[in-house]
């Protein structure tokens, strides 16, 4: 499992291990907001210690009205169209002096045309026709400039709401919210999470990485072993399937031959009710789980069981479960 996607939050997919690299830069942002927010502290105007990157996150995740000007930047900061005019023309923005100077400081004696004069391309020119009508239709009021943080309900910065907008764009396909609030223990969750992703260190894993290991299905001798084939469409595990179906009064189905194991999940999981789904879950995850053990009873100490000890075995973990937390209901 690559890293990167242990470090998603649950809702994407992940396990919520905290990016540190994402929540630094989250961090880093606060410099930015209090240097619009409260530009009377004392390290306003220094070298803050944030990169381009965190400068454009920043931009990108703030709103920013012009006022009188006083606080907004015409060349670094959002001033036209909601946009920085160097994104608008990052070419002349290159040859542009005095960047950091403020709005009002830039339009008064039109000064934030210095530089620009060593324009040598038609596209650049084309570039400054369109910038300049841009900045012309700038006016200046007798208000404060504003900045809105676009990530929370009040507009006000919060280090969680930066740390999660850098995962926008990000999305997940199993259903992972049911995963996680599924009537279940967090080994059970943990291991259909891996399931789902078939990520478990079935056979046909080792034999990828040239490991010596029997590709056999220790549970039917059959059929190459997969994630997908043990835990779905081996005629030992259909057998137990159907039993789980009797005794789950058709709440789960015997999973679709040629099913792969995301479509058997999200399938399994169409319950109209939160609660159903749930519910729906915990006989997935805890009759998986236990072929998955069988599995490894029968290579690390050579015990077989049949599909009725195997059914008896998820009745009582699940009514174990149920005596200590009141779900889920099981018969």
């Amino acid at each position: 499992m690559q890293w990167k996607k242990v470090q998603r939050p649950k809702k994407l997919g992940g396990l919520g291990v905290l990016d540190l690299e994402r929540f630094s830069r989250a961090l880093k942002l606060r410099w930015l907001w209090y240097e619009w927010k409260e530009p009377d502290r004392p390290w306003v105007g220094g070298n803050l210690p944030v990169n381009e990157v965190d400068r454009q996150l920043f931009w990108t995740s703030t709103v920013v009205t012009v006022g009188n000007g006083k606080h907004s930047k015409i060349l670094g900061g959002k001033l036209v169209a909601r946009k920085a005019p160097r994104d608008i023309a990052p070419s002349l923005y290159k040859l542009a002096w005095r960047k950091h100077l403020t709005v009002k400081e830039q339009i008064e004696n039109q000064s934030w045309t210095r530089g620009l004069w060593r324009m040598n391309s038609v596209e650049e020119m084309a570039d400054f026709i369109v910038l300049w009508d841009l900045v012309q239709g700038v006016h200046l009021t007798m208000e404060e400039d504003q900045i809105t943080w676009k990530w929370t309900a009040d507009g006000i910065y919060t280090a969680k709401s930066a740390y999660q907008a850098q995962f926008k764009g990000i999305y997940c396909t199993f259903k992972p919210g049911v995963l996680w609030r599924a009537h279940a223990v967090g080994k059970h969750k943990f291991f259909s999470w891996l399931l789902v992703q078939e990520k478990l260190l079935t056979a046909d894993k080792p034999q990828a990485r040239n490991w010596p290991c029997n590709p056999v299905c220790r549970l039917c001798s059959l059929h190459f072993e997969t994630a997908e084939h043990l835990c779905l469409h081996c005629p030992f595990a259909i057998q137990v399937w159907e039993l789980v179906r009797t005794w789950s009064g058709d709440t789960i189905r015997v999973p679709t031959q040629g099913a792969t194991i995301e479509e058997w999940w999200c399938d399994a999981l169409m319950q109209p009710t939160k609660n159903e789904r749930r519910q729906a879950a915990a006989y997935l995850m805890y009759t998986a789980w236990n072929l998955w053990k069988e599995r490894n009873r029968r290579v690390f100490e050579g015990k077989a069981a049949e599909p009725k000890i195997v059914l008896q075995l998820i009745k009582e973990e699940m009514q174990l479960r149920f005596r200590a937390c009141g779900a889920p209901v099981v018969s």
